[in-house]
């Protein structure tokens, strides 16, 4: 394909005809002078909008206490040479004839592309962010702001960067009745993540509860840095997103899980512009028809961790990068870092999308040099956009590279003593790099997920979604050679790799949720094939070609929203038995008619501090027994203003006649396990 850049139509130098049909005295105006005028108008009004806020967060910074004059003459001398600087842009002499207000000086400025010097401003809005994120004072307010003007500036300075003007194909027009269609698909998806979010999964898990303690942390000042590591090494801007969500939605399960449910659903939309322009409108709408009922998508938008912003981050980076492709767009390539940059701050998993990106330009330099040489230019934007979307977060690695490989060190085949093992226990190399293969490959379609965070029972695909995923594959590798099929390749094998072969307890599906995009449209991508084969089979009229493809994905789509909400719902499987106990124990706890104090004989397999329990109790007062107790004096009385309440798992049951000798009379109830039939746990409550 040949590159193309943005098509602008030729000026002419119409004569304006006076009444007498003669030429005008009035000069005529130039439209593409015009045109232009009023394109950069609206980027130079935002430009100000930006040296306003500049300003203004100088003098926060002086009139704080204690005053940072520093940071606050600083702030505003940047914000004043950039205001000089965006008056000289504007090429209109004074009115009226009136002297300039600009200095001699900076009249040099007029000569410069706009680029260069919003450039310079978001470098350095960027260094300021740096500045303010290893400042406690300063953040987290100045450090976002700042973060966040840098990359505004730097993708608002990519829009003056010139391009060839070469004419592009025409584009299907987007039509009202596809918009509609679009609209409805996102509404219903929405409904398919939103409708009791609090309730399905109906267990709440542990890793949800910590995430959330860290949100609730931010909320209460103790948590001020969006770019650095919390639990588990998870960068915080996410914790960050989600104390606005549970500030929004409600401090409670609901407003934890809402951020998911919404980048989930945005997803949907996100895969039908990627997917337009290199497949069809028709294909495009099928995929994000499959996503927006797929069981899996479904799943992780509904649960509180940061694992479902990986394919809409990697969609939109994959969306701006084959625009600039297209259009050869420096503002697209620009957004591409800086979405690539911003996933960083994401799950591990977004770890794989500049590697995928980088991928596509070795694609494309040995495929399609011609392309290449062409945008070749433009590609040192995705680094810059990439290292001011990373932000600060990049000197918090650099001096903790710890943070940067703490999960590996837990889960890396090798990293974790994993493969020592192996080899140690006399397994060959060659049997367990093959078994790792079948495991990390077969997990799309014959190998049933291993993790608690899920576990259906099945591959990550149905059986027939399995064999039209193997359709779509063939055809992606036939077709090779062209980028938009390369990626699908890549994508899933980059996953299966990184996040099976190399990991152990392959497969789990937290790390192939960034495929699910992939997935769909490689079935898409099938079952387009199929109706058209049965097209010229059978002579079909388009309408019936049609509806072949509707009637395919209607009954995916079906089965999948059919299997997540009726039958694997009611299993209670996420999290297994241990999140299903801390679950009700959390509820129950909460449903006390008055405030207790909780005696938790459950360690070692569960801890009062579980992260289920800890979000959901808001007000949660108790203690672990971690050793068995074999006299009733052992027990401290509860204190006071609080009742008992002792919970026991059935390994413990022994224990509760001794409690029973302490507090008599009480009442026990035994709860039954959902998800394994027995005793879940026992609660006995004084009179």
């Amino acid at each position: 394909m040949k590159s193309v850049a943005p098509s602008q139509s030729p000026v002419e130098d119409d004569v304006v005809a006076s009444d007498n049909g003669s030429p005008s005295a009035e000069p005529t105006p130039d439209t593409h002078a015009i045109q232009r005028r009023s394109y950069m108008g609206v980027n130079l009004f935002a430009l100000l909008l930006t040296i306003i806020a500049l300003a203004a967060v100088g003098q926060f910074f002086l009139i704080s206490t204690p005053p940072n004059l520093l940071a606050g003459v600083a702030l505003l001398t940047i914000a004043g040479g950039a205001f000089v600087a965006l008056r000289a842009w504007m090429r209109d002499p004074a009115p009226n004839g009136a002297p300039s207000s600009l200095p001699r000086f900076a009249g040099v400025l007029e000569r410069l592309s706009p680029f260069y010097p919003l450039s310079a401003l978001a470098l350095m809005s960027g260094g300021i962010a740096f500045w303010c994120a290893a400042t406690p004072t300063l953040r987290p307010g100045p450090a976002l702001i700042a973060w966040i003007m840098g990359i505004g500036l730097f993708l608002a300075g990519t829009r003056y960067i010139a391009v060839p003007r070469v004419d592009l194909p025409a584009e299907a027009p987007w039509t009202r009745r596809e918009m509609l269609a679009l609209a409805a698909l996102t509404l219903a998806a929405l409904a398919l993540r939103v409708t009791m979010l609090d309730a399905i999964p109906q267990n709440f898990g542990g890793d949800e509860g910590e995430m959330g303690m860290e949100a609730r942390s931010v909320l209460e000042g103790r948590i001020t840095n969006p770019f650095s590591t919390g639990w588990l090494s998870h960068p915080t801007l996410w914790f960050f997103l989600q104390a606005l969500s549970l500030t929004i939605a409600g401090n409670d399960v609901f407003g934890l899980r809402m951020l998911s449910a919404l980048i989930g659903t945005l997803t949907i939309p996100m895969l039908h512009l990627l997917a337009r322009p290199l497949f069809g409108r028709n294909v495009a709408f099928g995929a994000a028809a499959l996503l927006a009922a797929y069981h899996l998508h479904i799943h992780f938008s509904r649960l509180g961790v940061n694992n479902i912003a990986d394919p809409f981050l990697a969609l939109a980076a994959f969306t701006a990068f084959f625009y600039g492709m297209r259009r050869s767009s420096p503002f697209a390539f620009g957004l591409t870092g800086v979405v690539c940059g911003v996933a960083q701050h994401f799950y591990m998993g977004s770890r794989l999308t500049p590697l995928l990106i980088a991928a596509l330009i070795a694609h494309l330099a040995l495929c399609d040099r011609q392309r290449f040489r062409a945008v070749a230019p433009r590609l040192p934007l995705i680094i810059v956009g990439f290292g001011l979307g990373f932000g600060p977060l990049i000197a918090h690695f650099i001096a903790q590279p710890s943070a940067l490989t703490a999960r590996l060190a837990m889960v890396g085949v090798v990293q974790s003593g994993w493969l020592e093992q192996k080899l140690a226990e006399g397994v060959s190399l060659s049997t367990i790099l093959i078994d790792q293969t079948r495991q990390s490959f077969g997990a799309y379609t014959f190998i049933p997920d291993r993790a608690a965070w899920y576990d259906p029972g099945i591959a990550l695909l149905d059986p027939v979604s399995s064999l039209l995923l193997t359709l779509g594959v063939a055809l992606a590798l036939v077709n090779w050679r062209r980028s938009e099929w390369f990626l699908l390749i890549a994508w899933l094998t980059g996953a299966a790799v990184l996040g099976g072969m190399l990991l152990v307890n392959t497969p789990e599906s937290p790390r192939y949720v960034t495929t699910t995009p992939a997935l769909c449209l490689l079935i898409a991508l099938a079952i387009q094939q199929i109706a058209t084969m049965m097209q010229w089979a059978f002579r079909l009229t388009k309408t019936r070609h049609a509806l072949v493809s509707v009637a395919i994905l209607a009954l995916l789509a079906g089965w999948s929203i059919n299997f997540y909400f009726r039958e694997y719902t009611p299993r209670r499987t996420y999290g297994w038995t241990n999140t299903e106990a801390a679950t009700r124990v959390a509820h129950l706890i909460n449903d006390q008619s008055e405030p207790v104090y909780v005696y938790f004989f459950a360690p070692p397999r569960i801890y009062l501090g579980n992260g289920s329990i800890r979000f959901i109790v808001r007000d949660l007062q108790g203690m672990d027994i971690l050793e068995p107790i074999t006299d009733p004096e052992q027990i401290m009385p509860p204190p006071e203003g609080r009742r008992p309440l002792f919970i026991f798992l059935p390994e413990r049951e022994a224990e509760l006649a001794v409690v029973a000798q302490r507090f008599p009379g009480g009442t026990t109830l035994r709860f039954q396990g959902e998800r394994e039939p027995g005793t879940l746990f026992l609660a006995y409550t004084p009179p």
